[in-house]
């Protein structure tokens, strides 16, 4: 659930996402009797994993746009990406 919400909407998504698995994933757990603690642990585990596959997720569609070149003030880098030389005449 987290990765399919990663490729289509923001993170403000995982606040209504997140409850609904943990209140889906306790009544799974109820209907296969699960202890207080194994259900809490299941439960923490699957939010953590759909987290995960949301930060995976958005770091697949976001990456190709992001340059470990890009500044924050949005100036050019002193050093060029491709190695032009010039040509004086």
């Amino acid at each position: 659930m987290g990765l399919a919400t990663g490729y289509v909407y923001k993170i403000w998504a995982l606040v209504l996402t997140s409850p609904l698995i943990a209140v889906f994933s306790a009544i799974i757990l109820r209907v296969y009797e699960f202890g207080m603690m194994a259900g809490v642990i299941v439960i923490a585990i699957c939010l953590v994993v759909s987290q995960l596959a949301y930060l995976l997720a958005a770091y697949v569609l976001h990456a190709r746009n992001v340059s470990s070149d890009d500044e924050i003030d949005g100036e050019p880098s002193e050093t060029p990406e491709q190695k032009i030389r010039r040509q004086h005449k």
